[in-house]
C-alpha cells in the first residue's frame, strides 16, 4: 500500500492533537517556544518534558498498519515507509514549516482517511485502507 503524502507526519500530528487537551488550544509565547527542545525524529525524546517534534523532509519515517480484533480469524500487519516533501515541527496541535510561525495544525494540513470493507463496491473487490494528507 502506498500512501501519497506525509503519513507518518500527519499520524504523529494527529495523536498529538488529540492528546493535547484544553492547554493546547492557546499557542505559548515566542519566548516559551524558543525555550523548548526541538527533538528530531529518531532522537531520544526528554522524559516527562513538553518538547517540539521535528519531522525532517526527505527522511525515511516508519508507518505500522494493521488489521486485527476478535472478529478475525487471520489478522495483517505491514510496515511502510514515507519521507516528507518538506519539514514540518510539530507541538501538541500547532504545526510550523519554520520553527519561527505557527499556526493550527488543521489550518495547514487536510487530512483524509478512507476505510472499505472487502466485497462492498463489486461482491469481490478488496477492502481499502489509506490516507492521504495534503498542505492547504
Amino acid at each position: 500500500m502506498k500512501l501519497t503524502f506525509h503519513a507518518f507526519a500527519m499520524t504523529a500530528a494527529a495523536a498529538t492533537l488529540s492528546l493535547s487537551g484544553c492547554a493546547g488550544l492557546v499557542l505559548p509565547s515566542a519566548d516559551s517556544m524558543a525555550k523548548l527542545p526541538v527533538v528530531r525524529f529518531g532522537e531520544q525524546a526528554p522524559a516527562h518534558k513538553e518538547y517540539v517534534l521535528f519531522l525532517p523532509a526527505n527522511t525515511p519515517l516508519p508507518v505500522d498498519a494493521s488489521v486485527e480484533g476478535t472478529l478475525l480469524e487471520k489478522t495483517a500487519k505491514a510496515s511502510m515507509t514515507v519521507t516528507l516533501k518538506k519539514g514540518i515541527y510539530i507541538y501538541k496541535r500547532w504545526v510550523s514549516f519554520d520553527d519561527k510561525t505557527w499556526v493550527a495544525g488543521q489550518d495547514a494540513v487536510a487530512g483524509k482517511f478512507l476505510i472499505t470493507i472487502p466485497g462492498e463496491k463489486t461482491g469481490a473487490n478488496p477492502g481499502v485502507m489509506s490516507a492521504e494528507f495534503n498542505l492547504k
